[in-house]
């Protein structure tokens, strides 16, 4: 009886931890549209947003920004990131024209840096939680003004 009751005591610890643990990144892990908005607080400026992320294959990401406009025009345009090369089930890391971007599967952290056509350079820092992700930017200009931006996005599959 004392054994039965340590098992059970057992699984009632661990079935929780289990449930917890993060599944491992995959192509599939960001899959979807991501649709939102942006919005510049210190210049007053902001807008919509599309991001589409699709897996052809088990090992590729496709992620298409041409449907992003941060006040440039398109973000970017479609870029592939390879199992092993651009992403392991740790997370994923790519370089997108002049935009570096970071997911840490483990806790759905996104960082990254970047400039655009101003002159202007950017570092972002989100969270991915499910099927939304909310983020902040500071912006440095090229005359040295500073501004913060927030995004945020839903995903649909």
């Amino acid at each position: 009886m004392r054994m039965v009751r340590g098992l059970l005591a057992a699984l009632l610890v661990l079935c929780p931890a289990v449930a917890l643990a993060k599944k491992p990144f995959t192509a599939q892990t960001l899959a979807g549209t991501w649709t939102g908005t942006w919005k510049e607080i210190t210049f007053h400026v902001g807008g919509p947003f599309t991001i589409v992320i699709s897996a052809p294959d088990a090992q590729t990401i496709h992620v298409d920004g041409s449907q992003a406009d941060f006040g440039c025009g398109p973000l970017f345009q479609a870029v592939d990131l390879k199992q092993g090369v651009d992403w392991t089930d740790a997370g994923a890391a790519g370089t997108f024209g002049t935009i570096t971007l970071t997911f840490k599967n483990k806790n759905g952290k996104l960082t990254g840096a970047g400039s655009n056509c101003h002159g202007t350079t950017w570092k972002l820092r989100g969270q991915v939680t499910k099927n939304k992700f909310k983020g902040r930017s500071v912006t440095k200009t090229f005359s040295g003004q500073s501004g913060v931006s927030t995004l945020k996005a839903t995903r649909t599959p």
